[in-house]
């Protein structure tokens, strides 16, 4: 009688323990579709700054785990200074890994610099965001990139961002780089200008 009593009850819970996982797992979906179909709501044209889509290939960011993804060019109409983005969004495991250090060694860059967080601030010096920041370069020239990943808008350079985002149904994560040149202005100015500009646009697409 014991041993019925106690398959019955192993039984009924690991029926109910799949119904809860079932929904869970259902709940975690529904979040990570809308928030991949908000992607496509940031603008082409943010203040000063004007974007341009780029091709991508579609099967290597579906290696990557990405859900929805665009890469841009945005060139500032007064300066000419321009920036390169992208902006990515899937689970959380898969867009916590592959840091620049190991996709931008795949395309020949080297890290010449340790990175280091930068604070996003806007023209009151009000902080709403840290990105990394690390030059990288190759025999053709250099950049400078600034990565961050976000689930509720406010962006931060996670040291271990599969630990910070374990659990949560999905994950943005965005690269914005400029390349370093000797003829005009540090590289490093122009991407705290872009992004000084862009991050609250894109928070209030991405969010509200």
């Amino acid at each position: 009688m014991n041993a019925r009593y106690y398959a019955f009850a192993a039984a009924i819970g690991t029926l109910l323990t799949s119904g809860v996982l079932y929904h869970v797992l259902a709940a975690d979906s529904a979040q990570l579709d809308v928030a991949a179909q908000r992607v496509a709501l940031v603008p082409l044209v943010v203040g000063d700054w004007h974007g341009r889509d780029e091709p991508t290939d579609d099967a290597a960011f579906a290696q990557t785990g990405a859900k929805a993804h665009w890469m841009r060019s945005y060139v500032h109409q007064q300066s000419k200074e321009s920036v390169f983005v992208i902006l990515m969004c899937g689970r959380a495991g898969k867009m916590a890994v592959h840091t620049p250090e190991v996709c931008y060694s795949g395309a020949g860059y080297a890290l010449s610099d340790q990175p280091t967080p930068h604070a996003v601030k806007d023209e009151k010096k009000a902080e709403f965001g840290r990105f990394w920041t690390a030059q990288f370069g190759k025999a053709s020239g250099s950049l400078r990139l600034h990565w961050a990943w976000t689930v509720h808008g406010d962006w931060q350079a996670a040291a271990s961002p599969r630990w910070q985002y374990r659990g949560e149904p999905f994950l943005y994560k965005l690269y914005m780089s400029c390349n370093v040149r000797s003829d005009r202005k540090t590289d490093s100015d122009t991407g705290a200008e872009f992004l000084r500009d862009f991050v609250p646009v894109l928070n209030r697409a991405l969010f509200q």
